[in-house]
């Protein structure tokens, strides 16, 4: 099945607003599903973009796909997919563009130019680190402003459907387990808990979405291992999440990763309301 036309959407800061006359407006194709680019982090120049203070909802910006042959004006449930390191919305909406279920599909840019693409946080140091668990809070905030508006803005069902790979993936993790009140579905592909992130999870109000982690077994970029005791982790502080490990698969979306997606996306799909 061929991908849809996007629609590209943009919001912007109010300093970019003062510079501009108007919002711009695009249309861009998707990459085929499970296309390299949507399935594996972007290679790109090894310096890292700086830290940044925290970013406003509107500086967020995104492309939007009707999936599923739905009508832009119906009530749709909200799909959110976010990109890893190096790579961008254009290509990442290939994953789930064409998808045969009736949802809206936002799929944000990352926050910083880096190589040919985007990059969420600072990656200068450890995946562990207190600086990179930092951006990736910061960042998640500035997602889960923007997911509110969106579903304001939107006539949307239920809260949002988060998926993500490698950086997206991260943030996935963070956005269900600090957002809950915007998450009610959470699957994070190839993503990590650092300390700074799993500091406090499972004690917001309400409690954090069932979530679901996909990951390779054979990942060297973001090893299984930590992700797997960060998981035991928060099932010992009662968050309902469980590890769907892949023999053989390393760091990137292969072809039953995203089928078994699919399939969790049109089960959470189903039961919002």
């Amino acid at each position: 099945m061929r991908p849809s036309r996007l629609r590209c959407c943009y919001a912007w800061s109010a300093l970019a607003l003062a510079s501009l006359v108007s919002l711009a407006a695009c249309e861009r194709r998707a990459a085929p599903p499970g296309g390299g680019a949507a399935g594996t982090e972007q290679q790109a120049p090894p310096a890292a973009p700086a830290a940044s203070a925290a970013v406003p909802a509107a500086a967020v910006e995104y492309l939007e796909e009707i999936t599923g042959g739905a009508d832009r004006n119906e009530a749709l449930p909200l799909v959110v997919a976010i990109h890893g390191l190096g790579d961008r919305p254009e290509s990442f909406a290939g994953l789930l563009s064409g998808a045969d279920v009736k949802v809206r599909l936002i799929v944000p840019r990352g926050l910083t130019p880096y190589g040919g693409g985007y990059s969420w946080f600072p990656l200068q140091q450890a995946l562990a680190s207190d600086e990179v668990g930092q951006g990736i809070l910061r960042a998640a905030a500035a997602l889960a402003a923007t997911i509110e508006r969106i579903a304001a803005e939107r006539p949307t069902r239920g809260m949002a459907i988060v998926t993500g790979f490698s950086q997206g993936g991260a943030l996935t993790f963070a956005l269900a387990l600090h957002h809950p009140r915007v998450v009610g579905a959470a699957f994070p592909m190839g993503g990590w808990v650092p300390p700074a992130v799993l500091h406090g999870a499972g004690a917001a109000a309400p409690a954090p979405p069932t979530l679901v982690a996909l990951h390779g077994e054979d990942d060297r970029r973001v090893p299984i291992g930590p992700t797997r005791d960060a998981i035991a982790a928060l099932e010992g502080r009662g968050v309902k999440v469980r590890l769907a490990s892949y023999p053989g698969v390393g760091h990137t979306v292969s072809g039953e990763m995203r089928r078994d997606l699919l399939q969790l996306i049109r089960g959470a799909a189903a039961e919002v309301r």
